[in-house]
């Protein structure tokens, strides 16, 4: 479909690099959903979240970071080391700190480019963490608007939240069609159309998602011979080029219906729900938005992510889980037990996986996967 290839075409070129090297305005580069899209918005600067899954970045970073370490940092580290992409065109970096990587890759990329570290709470529940948070998001008010030269203002900041709502509407609306029996799409496309949201112009993503939801309602259904396999990804995200995992996934008449990534579902997920419209209480809402809905495993208690996985497992009518961990991630790989444990209680099968950017591992891989699958149809 050509509503597909936009996205695609958004994740896989230098379009939007060549955009935005016209644009006379300021870009912000965002690692995690926890930087808050609005506030930048409304301040007249251009977010685009500069997470990677390339292979070749993560190697070039080790002449800077140590060989051992999370191929997420490392692959972030090497890309702006190298000035790739949006990574030379970003005017300044903004780095949340879920893990031990992310706390120390700040005077890395410092190195290279202006930093602002948003530090995050240990525990989201509790009112001081939240109070801590919110002081993080007002604290970086003043950068952004020194940077852009634009005072944020009450008005700006709700067209802001307005303009990312809308975006969150659709993509709900296009997760009903992914829980659709069979799925209307495969998982590897879904996961194109969120990454595009990585850099894309908020309100263009919005209209092209919207067009794509609407050929695949009017579109007739497609009629496989035998069901598909129905499988939920989780774990650590992936994120492109790293899309083997998925791609396997799929390869044998299996289909990803869903996904807990934040590279994924969690990132176009959750709309800012609003109390009261004064600018501070809209800060306050903004930054809500980003620390309560998520289920990143950089907090103390995980039980909100297994939660989900079990809601979405549901609402998705999923035949089996697979989850993603990254070699030398630990957050990950230290929740995989209680997942497959409470997944194991409800009676739904579960895969852990440990691999990272490269493609050595592919065949085994491959091997595992399909034996995984082929349980699930028997």
């Amino acid at each position: 479909m050509d509503e597909l290839q936009y996205f695609r075409e958004i994740v896989t070129t230098d379009r939007r690099e060549r955009e935005l090297a016209g644009y006379h305005g300021r870009v912000v580069g965002c690692y995690c959903n926890f930087v808050p899209e609005e506030l930048l918005l409304a301040c007249g600067a251009v977010p685009v979240r500069l997470c990677s899954g390339d292979a070749a970045a993560e190697r070039a970073a080790e002449a800077i970071l140590p060989r051992d370490l999370c191929a997420v940092a490392k692959s972030a580290a090497g890309r702006v080391q190298r000035g790739d992409g949006l990574c030379g065109r970003a005017d300044l970096l903004i780095l949340p700190t879920p893990c031990d990587a992310k706390k120390k890759l700040g005077p890395v990329l410092g190195q290279f480019k202006p930093v602002h570290v948003l530090d995050l709470p240990p525990r989201k529940e509790s009112p001081s963490a939240q109070a801590f948070w919110k002081t993080q998001i007002r604290d970086l008010v003043p950068v952004i608007e020194r940077l852009t030269g634009t005072p944020l203002t009450r008005a700006a900041l709700r067209q802001a939240m307005d303009l990312i709502n809308r975006r969150h509407r659709v993509f709900r609306r296009f997760l009903a069609l992914r829980a659709a029996d069979p799925p209307r799409i495969t998982g590897q496309d879904a996961l194109f159309v969120t990454q595009a949201s990585f850099t894309d112009d908020v309100g263009r993503w919005t209209t092209q998602l919207e067009a794509l939801c609407e050929r695949l309602e009017q579109s007739p259904p497609p009629a496989p011979a035998v069901r598909p396999v129905r499988l939920l990804l989780t774990g650590a995200p992936l994120i492109w080029p790293n899309h083997k995992l998925i791609e396997l996934a799929e390869a044998d008449g299996a289909r990803v219906v869903i996904d807990e990534f934040c590279s994924g579902t969690q990132r176009v997920y959750q709309p800012v729900e609003l109390r009261e419209t004064s600018l501070p209480a809209l800060l306050d809402a903004v930054a809500e938005k980003c620390l309560l809905p998520t289920t990143c495993p950089c907090f103390v208690d995980g039980t909100d992510r297994l939660n989900r996985v079990q809601e979405l497992a549901t609402t998705h009518r999923v035949d089996g889980v697979v989850y993603h961990c990254l070699r030398l991630c630990a957050l990950f790989e230290m929740e995989a037990q209680a997942m497959q444990q409470t997944l194991r209680a409800r009676g739904l099968p579960m895969l852990s996986v440990s691999t990272d950017f490269s493609a050595e591992d592919r065949g085994q891989l491959q091997t595992r996967v399909e034996a995984f699958v082929e349980m699930l149809r028997g």
